[in-house]
């Protein structure tokens, strides 16, 4: 049988070079992660010289790529540059923008002097390729630092009397010569600003500056508008802060202006995490990125910034339904997604979500640990250990084995489905899984060690308010005991045998009885430490249960169908669901 298996996992003679495969990985990530650190150390230091800095950085990109020794890299910015002495231009370059302020103002490149082998990108990993749009994103948001420094130590020096010297009007001619963008942006926002809180003199500047001149304020319109003159901005600049002059101190004026810079500097984060069209890779990527940029100075966002970021990751990740997101919203931070995206298996252009236990697990844990704020009583409460495949895993599964057809089991008579399920179990546990997602869960393996496992369904559907799914898609135990290469092959097995339930009977016939047949149904996996006490060679799980909200078996007049019921069952808990009649 094991000549007919996935070919993905190594047998007792391959586990060798697989685990040497894997520690040369670790070492890769290792020495990127020391180039960040030595780049940020760089950064620490907000008076340095930018000539001086772009040194340092070219000297630390080498040693954080594949091959050290004959990497080569150069800065360029504004109109000069800087590059080790005997840089040559090869065909194997790879180069990224500096950005500032949504402005290219220079650039990275890193290349080989020699052919290497093909990866990811030319001779490049991914890994590669992205560390070095973070140090582009660190050396775009350090220049914008500079300059913001430079511009409100020449607002300090501004003492002179007079109200045209105010250190407000000061700003904004730095921002008029140096950012007109930006200029316009602010002036934009101050507009805005005293419509919202009821300045007469600002509805004729939106009259003038926003619609097409003599259209009506409001009402609809047919026609398309003409945009605002580039001419028009220093006008409307004017204007506008001559208004808020009239209404507002000096010191809130420039509060203001300091606020939405700030904000606007921030702006990218929330436009790339936003984006429902990018794959996980590139919203890992993104998060990322604010993780390191949100340790240097200056970078913040607002708070309906965050929200928004927050509501959008949420949806991204677990579920668009209004319920769950206006709930899990009160309690979940953007920073809970940096550990969350650290434990997630998935292929380079997966777009799926975790599927309804994931996110019942997150928003359970994230409440809790609210909730011992105001009730100490509650203690210590830990969430097992997991680790977590996309729904699309399960799509990306059939397309890499041929069998889409499966698909059509759903619209069968249920007998016919009955029928065919353990033939179909047959070929979901005989077929490959894609080598991505075989290093993932190699990598999970190896986190979690020797410890007990439980593959658990969570798919789409499941858990969904108003329709529990509770017992009808599989949950496997794994003793996880053994050679690596047995525990991942018996990983692996179990992983395929949840997917194939999505095509069982059971789950099928509930589907159609809730009217859900036709929804595509995807399958996210969960991976968890089982969670009991080892009594010499054996391992018991303490207890097991499932809560619902309402109670629909009430067996006394002084229970209420909303009070809701919890059963709760010793060991490995499949009684607990596993429900007759």
């Amino acid at each position: 049988m094991a000549d007919k298996r996935r070919s993905a996992p190594p047998t007792e003679a391959g586990a060798a070079p697989q685990a040497s495969n894997l520690i040369e990985t670790l070492r890769e990530r290792a020495k990127e992660l020391n180039c960040l650190y030595s780049i940020e150390e760089l950064l620490r230091d907000p008076e340095r010289a930018l000539e001086d800095l772009f040194k340092g950085v070219i000297d630390a990109i080498p040693p954080g790529l594949q091959y050290p020794e004959i990497c080569q890299a150069k800065i360029f910015y504004s109109d000069w540059s800087v590059q080790p002495e005997g840089y040559e231009e090869t065909p194997w370059t790879h180069c990224t923008d500096i950005v500032v302020q949504d402005a290219i103002v220079g650039g990275i490149c890193f290349s080989y002097t020699e052919e290497r082998p093909s990866a990811d990108y030319g001779p490049f990993l991914k890994e590669e390729i992205q560390l070095i749009r973070t140090v582009a994103d660190r050396l775009g948001h350090f220049i914008l630092h500079q300059r913001m420094r430079q511009m409100f130590a020449d607002l300090k020096q501004a003492a002179l009397p007079g109200p045209e010297h105010s250190p407000w009007r000061v700003a904004l001619e730095l921002l008029r010569k140096t950012d007109p963008h930006l200029l316009g942006r602010v002036t934009r926002k101050m507009m805005n600003h005293l419509m919202w809180h009821g300045i007469k003199e600002a509805r004729p500047l939106m009259q003038r500056f926003g619609p097409e001149k003599g259209e009506p304020f409001v009402g609809e319109v047919n026609t398309p508008r003409r945009r605002t003159q580039k001419h028009w901005l220093a006008e409307m600049t004017d204007q506008t802060f001559e208004v808020a002059a009239a209404h507002l101190s000096d010191n809130e004026i420039l509060g203001l202006i300091q606020k939405w810079i700030h904000e606007d500097k921030s702006m990218f984060l929330v436009k790339s995490l936003v984006d429902v069209h990018s794959p996980l890779t590139e919203v890992f990527d993104s998060l990322n990125r604010f993780r390191h940029l949100s340790l240097g100075p200056g970078v913040n966002l607002s708070h309906p910034a965050k929200v928004n970021v927050r509501v959008s990751l949420i949806g991204r990740f677990f579920t668009d339904q209004p319920e769950y997101i206006n709930l899990a919203k009160k309690f979940v931070e953007l920073e809970d997604f940096f550990g969350l995206m650290d434990k997630v298996i998935h292929h380079s252009g997966s777009h799926g979500k975790l599927g309804g236990k994931s996110a019942g697990l997150f928003l359970a844990d994230r409440a809790l640990l609210w909730a011992k704020a105001d009730r100490p009583e509650i203690g210590e409460v830990k969430t097992p250990k997991t680790w977590y495949i996309p729904s699309d895993g399960l799509i990306d599964f059939l397309h890499h084995n041929n069998i889409e057809d499966v698909y059509e089991q759903k619209y069968k008579e249920m007998d016919e489905v009955r029928q065919e399920y353990p033939h179909i179990v047959e070929v979901f546990k005989n077929s490959h899984f894609p080598q991505e997602i075989v290093r993932g869960l190699t990598m999970a393996l190896d986190d979690f060690g020797d410890v007990p496992l439980i593959v658990r369904s969570s798919s789409l559907l499941e858990d969904r308010l108003g329709s529990a799914f509770s017992g009808k898609y599989k949950s496997l135990f794994l003793a996880n005991q053994g050679t690596r290469a047995e525990k991942l092959e018996a990983l692996m097995d179990a992983v395929a045998e949840v997917y194939a339930s999505t095509f069982g009977p059971d789950p099928i016939e509930y589907r159609a009885s809730r009217g859900l047949l036709d929804f595509n149904e995807e399958m996210g996996i969960m991976i968890q430490q089982v969670v009991g006490t080892k009594v010499g060679r054996y391992f018991f799980p303490a207890f097991a249960g499932v809560a619902l909200s309402n109670n629909e078996l009430r067996w006394s007049p002084r229970i209420r169908r909303h009070d809701g019921l919890v059963r709760i069952v010793p060991g490995l808990g499949t009684r607990a669901v596993d429900r007759l009649a």
